[in-house]
């Protein structure tokens, strides 16, 4: 009879033990998983802050190039291309497996970024504008395939 009383309490200890390693095993994975979305979260606020960065310098830009007012236009883009260094970073909303590519459409971003302060710092109105309409076309491309 002691024997199986015995047994009794050693199957109630194991069994109470087991499902306290359980309840801790799954409160650290929810905690991590928890964690995980947080700093994904995060992440995603930050790329979203950085997107409106660069969409309100652009409207900067694009009013001060329509007047003539290339030290703004200048200073407008010059604060787009540093926002910009941040995509680097990026996780997409889509085509997340396509990193490669999402990169070869931020360097061509920064290039024709780099190119509009080129024009903009020679005040060659007709260089500008066409430059304004290919950092517009980057835009809108990247956006097409990635947002």
């Amino acid at each position: 009879m002691r024997s199986a009383a015995v047994f009794v309490i050693f199957a109630l200890v194991l069994m109470y033990g087991a499902a306290a390693v359980a309840h801790e095993e799954s409160e650290e994975s929810s905690s991590e998983t928890r964690m995980d979305e947080m700093m994904e979260n995060m992440d995603m606020k930050m790329q979203h802050k950085t997107m409106e960065t660069i969409a309100e310098h652009w409207a900067e830009a694009r009013k001060a190039l329509k007047e003539k007012e290339w030290k703004e236009a200048g200073g407008a883009v010059a604060e787009m291309e540093e926002a910009a260094k941040g995509m680097m970073g990026f996780k997409p909303h889509r085509n997340a497996d396509k990193p490669d590519l999402f990169m070869n459409k931020h360097g061509l971003f920064m290039k024709r970024l780099k190119d509009l302060g080129k024009a903009i710092e020679s005040r060659d109105a007709a260089a500008a504008e066409k430059l304004a309409a290919a950092v517009q076309k980057s835009c809108n491309q990247c956006h097409a395939m990635f947002r």
